[in-house]
């Protein structure tokens, strides 16, 4: 039998100082992601869509000459400070218009409430739990398929940023919308077409590495349903005929009564967590309202139309109702907090000066909740 020569000498040690290195970096590898993934210790997520270990900055200065901000989502997708899931006094959940993806994380208006409260000498934690696109369909299955899953959660308030969402939820229900709890695309909680890549998002500490690097690097990041267009510099009139909002609320009846059984769940779900509700209403920026007045965009053509107005009226006028029945806290911020150019960056998302006057407000409504 020949011996092998030199260079095959030489390439088999190679091949073998290869294969060993391989097998330490995997083996490491292994040992990273049993010590900080979730695949054994922690809380696995399962094939569940809310993003946690999730570190991104984004350029905003196209939305609103903001520069870059920093937007993070903690090991248990929650965003804030927080010494325990134990210890939140106010949790906060909504859709796109709570999360503030593009808001930096000491300028959300849940960031500013607990910001104004520091100031008064009397410290309130508040924990912003909002997720892009959610309507009270994904409000009512965070406590069943997310919040359980935080070790030793609980709070004493949760309040809900409510209306936008579930607008389009109402507007859309006799065809899309079976019953009042079935999800709809922007409501879904699970990933059922890629189980497999949502399983390792979730629980791989290394792939969550990857990702946050990637995210950073990719900082002039703008998707999701956020633009850079806005109604600032519109003009605005009154209508020839005043909002109806009576009729609206007879045209939208089906879906309104829908969206009125999922508000008395929600309570029902907030109370058996241990919390007590806060039902808060919300404008959307494609009309102003000026000294009693409602004002409309005047459009290429002329015309002034106030039917997102109107809609979301008659979503916020059963919201207050259901929150007055229920005997939860009803804010109803629609009917008080009015804004102007430069409050949001787009057609329904605040700036931080929008989310400035936010935070504000709801402060000066929870107040006496804290400070007697």
């Amino acid at each position: 039998m020949n011996k092998p020569s030199s260079n095959q000498s030489r390439i088999i040690r190679a091949c073998r100082i290869v294969a060993v290195n391989l097998g330490l970096l995997l083996a490491g590898a292994l040992v990273a992601e049993l010590i900080f993934g979730s695949w054994v210790i922690g809380e696995n997520y399962g094939t569940l869509v809310i993003p946690k270990n999730f570190t991104r900055v984004f350029d905003v200065d196209s939305l609103y000459g903001g520069g870059r901000i920093l937007y993070k989502r903690d090991e248990h997708g929650l965003r804030g400070r927080y010494r325990s899931p134990s210890e939140i006094d106010i949790l906060t959940i909504g859709g796109s218009t709570t999360n503030e993806i593009f808001i930096d994380e000491d300028s959300t208006w849940s960031a500013i409430i607990a910001r104004e409260f520091k100031a008064t000498g009397r410290p309130v934690t508040v924990v912003n739990a909002g997720v892009d696109g959610q309507s009270t369909v994904g409000n009512i299955k965070n406590f069943e398929l997310w919040f359980p899953m935080i070790p030793g959660l609980k709070a004493r308030y949760v309040l809900a940023l409510l209306g936008v969402n579930d607008a389009a939820v109402i507007k859309s229900s006799d065809e899309y919308f079976a019953g009042p709890f079935q999800k709809l695309k922007q409501d879904r909680m699970v990933d059922l077409l890629r189980p497999s890549k949502q399983y390792l998002i979730n629980n791989s500490a290394l792939y969550a590495l990857f990702r946050n690097v990637r995210g950073m690097i990719r900082a002039r990041d703008a998707k999701l349903v956020h633009s850079t267009k806005s109604y600032d510099g519109s003009e605005w009139r009154a209508p020839a005929a005043p909002p109806n909002i009576e009729r609206k609320e007879r045209e939208l009846k089906n879906g309104l009564d829908q969206y009125e059984q999922r508000l008395r769940e929600l309570a029902r779900r907030i109370r058996a967590f241990g919390a007590e509700p806060i039902y808060v209403t919300q404008h959307r920026p494609s009309y102003r309202i000026c000294d009693g007045r409602v004002l409309g965009r005047v459009a290429d053509d002329g015309r002034v139309d106030l039917s997102e107005f109107e809609t979301l009226m008659a979503v916020n006028r059963r919201t207050m109702a259901v929150c007055r029945d229920v005997k939860a806290i009803c804010i109803d911020l629609a009917a008080e907090l009015f804004f102007t150019d430069g409050d949001h960056y787009d057609q329904l998302h605040t700036s931080p000066k929008g989310s400035e006057k936010m935070g504000k407000y709801l402060f000066g409504k929870l107040r006496s909740l804290f400070i007697m």
